[in-house]
């Protein structure tokens, strides 16, 4: 089963590091949500109140500026989106019949699911990591803002953002990859996507500080898993609980039960879907 498992994220792999666009696509896309979306928003403004002059760190996690504190939600959003392409992954390849091959092939069908979220997981955690070089080398830029880590950041904490991230990644390919072995319509999938997509990405603190919603959002925002994410990981680079909704221990908890959930449902519901054929 590990052979096989390999096999087929190594197929995975070649066919997406072997297309240019795809490649360009990983350097691009962060790079252009950083400069305009980081750069031009000066949220910090808004947190303060009448003349007086609000610790920043209360309002933004930890982060004395929005731009670090946006550059750390940015890398879950980057494993949500491509969780999500993993799924589509798996449709294409019955569109193309490579699935139903897979499905008569003397393997062991877990392998599939498997395979995808690992080649999934590998892809998401390389362009997380992209982003995360590419909003610290901001600080060498005159007139740019930067991700900028306390002095006390080392080996230890990466592991624990790593942590966080991988956590979050496999639930979420583990959900995506399961839908995209039910679904058999292109329309209907990208449907149950941007359904599940937009209330996780805006329900959460990712981008907006959870002191600026609204009663009823911050409500939400407190249970969802990319919350536990983002929350975790910058007390882990700004060494500090200050503006933190949660301790590291709960937040790992909290996205660890999540990640529990989705894999346990993702498993049967993919069972199901392969039996059916």
């Amino acid at each position: 089963m590990i052979r096989e498992t390999i096999a087929l994220i190594a197929r995975d792999l070649k066919r997406w590091y072997r297309t240019p666009a795809q490649i360009i696509l990983v350097f691009t896309t962060p790079l252009m949500w950083l400069l305009l979306f980081g750069q031009a928003f000066n949220i910090g403004r808004l947190a303060q109140i009448g003349d007086t002059m609000t610790d920043l760190r209360l309002v933004f996690g930890g982060a004395t500026d929005y731009f670090s504190f946006m550059a750390i939600g940015q890398t879950a959003f980057i494993m949500l989106f491509a969780s999500f392409f993993s799924g589509v992954s798996i449709l294409w390849d019955r569109k193309f019949g490579f699935l139903s091959k897979l499905q008569v092939a003397p393997i062991p069908r877990a392998v599939i699911p498997l395979s995808r979220i690992a080649s999934s997981l590998v892809k998401s955690m390389l362009q997380a990591a992209v982003v995360i070089v590419l909003a610290a080398s901001f600080v060498l830029v005159p007139g740019l803002s930067g991700l900028r880590f306390s002095p006390s950041f080392g080996f230890a904490d990466a592991l624990g953002l790593a942590l966080f991230l991988v956590l979050l990644g496999i639930s979420l390919s583990a959900l995506f990859v399961a839908l995209g072995l039910i679904v058999r319509n292109e329309e209907t999938l990208f449907g149950l996507i941007n359904l599940l997509n937009f209330p996780l990405m805006f329900t959460s603190s990712a981008l907006i500080p959870i002191a600026l919603m609204p009663d009823w959002l911050r409500t939400i925002a407190l249970y969802n898993p990319i919350t536990f994410v983002v929350d975790g990981m910058r007390q882990l680079v700004f060494d500090t609980s200050v503006g933190a909704e949660y301790t590291v221990a709960v937040d790992l908890l909290g996205i660890g039960i999540f990640s529990a959930l989705m894999i346990g449902l993702g498993a049967l519901l993919a069972r199901r879907a392969l039996l059916r054929g």
